[in-house]
């Protein structure tokens, strides 16, 4: 379900940073936030915005250090996605270009509902964001949206041909080598420490360094006996694996398929989980409960895929898509640059953000490298570790 939220956002997010950001200030009240050529920005819609990228960067488990440098980047982050979808909204409605709540049904039954573990996946999705379905329809129609508009706006510009995934596949071959997968269920409880302290020093805010570290010790041992337990269980009854998986395990997105992470790549998984994996045979349980960054696992592997060359007939639909979305995102920061140049735009004092101390990487939101190999999608790592 991450891959869900990422090709979501991710035309949005790439162009959130393009325009320049705004002079020193802070978040104060009133009703306006910004008017761009005479059009509002209200108060509601800044928070609401500011609130959905506060979820999507997890603020809550950022350390207090840099806090304050990430809060600017997103309240720069959140004025200019308001600005830039104002001005892609003003344009669109000019040019008739619209999503009908038809259109965001069939999208959703197509993607989602027609697959039952992927609509499994789609409700825990919501739950683990605290998100309202009619919350998800609004990203998805501003996603359709926008895609409609940089496909009427940018005509043969966005366009990919055959014959350039198949030049691209061709001077790029040896990207195509797929190291070797393996498929893996697993069972997690969590144990991050770093939300382990943050949870010590909300409980008790005047904690020493001393306490606080063995409170994070102490806890640490509670849940590894946890798993420990979990691990028992299905090592005596191993037809129960998915089950178990289902009740008690806290990565959300593989426990509502029994654990199953999918295929997973060699260096797209927690080096501690790869590791255990690799020892373990087509079909067993690896003996014992695994550790890594993100807490303890019960790893139970399914298949493996031998390290190979993947065709282009393989590769040619991710090369496309991927084309598309670069040329699409080339499109719309020239767009935009030339859009907010020339456009009327006054914004309240009260929300004039800082200018962010960020490198260049952070004002990265764009799809991997065009022809990028789907399998080694990082996604499938990340959940493999329980990254949530």
């Amino acid at each position: 379900m991450d891959k869900m939220k990422v090709s979501l956002l991710a035309g949005m997010l790439a162009v959130t940073v393009m325009v320049s950001g705004c002079a020193s200030g802070g978040l104060a009240g009133g009703q306006k936030v910004a008017t761009v050529n005479g059009a509002v920005i209200s108060k509601a819609e800044y928070d609401k915005t500011y609130s959905e990228f506060q979820k999507s960067f997890h603020l809550e488990n950022v350390p207090e250090a840099q806090k304050g440098m990430l809060d600017d980047y997103l309240k720069q982050m959140t004025l200019n996605k308001l600005i830039l979808q104002t001005l892609i909204n003003t344009e669109a409605n000019k040019a008739g270009i619209k999503v009908s709540d038809e259109e965001v049904k069939q999208y959703k039954q197509d993607k989602i509902f027609n697959d039952p573990a992927l609509k499994e996946q789609f409700k825990a999705f919501l739950s683990q964001n605290k998100m309202q379905e009619s919350d998800f329809d609004a990203m998805l129609r501003e996603n359709l949206l926008l895609n409609k508009f940089m496909e009427s706006k940018g005509g043969q510009q966005v366009q990919v041909t055959d014959a350039e995934v198949k030049n691209f596949y061709d001077k790029n071959v040896e990207q195509f080598k797929m190291p070797e997968s393996i498929r893996a269920e697993h069972i997690l409880v969590k144990a991050i420490e770093p939300q382990l302290k943050q949870e010590l020093r909300k409980a008790n805010e005047k904690i020493s360094d001393a306490d606080l570290q063995k409170g994070v010790a102490a806890k640490k041992q509670e849940l590894k006996a946890k798993a420990e337990k979990l691990y028992e269980e299905v090592k005596a009854t191993p037809a129960k694996f998915e089950e178990v998986a289902k009740k008690n395990s806290e990565d959300t997105m593989s426990a509502v398929k029994g654990g199953d992470l999918g295929f997973m790549p060699e260096g797209t998984v927690d080096p501690s989980f790869w590791a255990a994996a690799e020892k373990t045979e087509k079909g067993q349980l690896y003996p014992g409960v695994v550790t890594s960054q993100f807490g303890y696992h019960i790893i139970k592997v399914l298949d493996r895929k031998a390290a190979h060359q993947q065709t282009f007939d393989e590769a040619k639909a991710a090369i496309r898509e991927q084309m598309s979305q670069q040329k699409k995102q080339a499109f719309l920061q020239q767009w935009a640059q030339q859009q907010r140049a020339a456009a009327k735009i006054d914004v309240e004092k009260a929300y004039q953000p800082k200018e962010p101390e960020m490198g260049a990487s952070a004002e990265t939101g764009a799809a991997p490298a065009a022809g990028q190999p789907a399998e080694k999608s990082a996604d499938a790592g990340k959940s493999a570790a329980g990254h949530q």
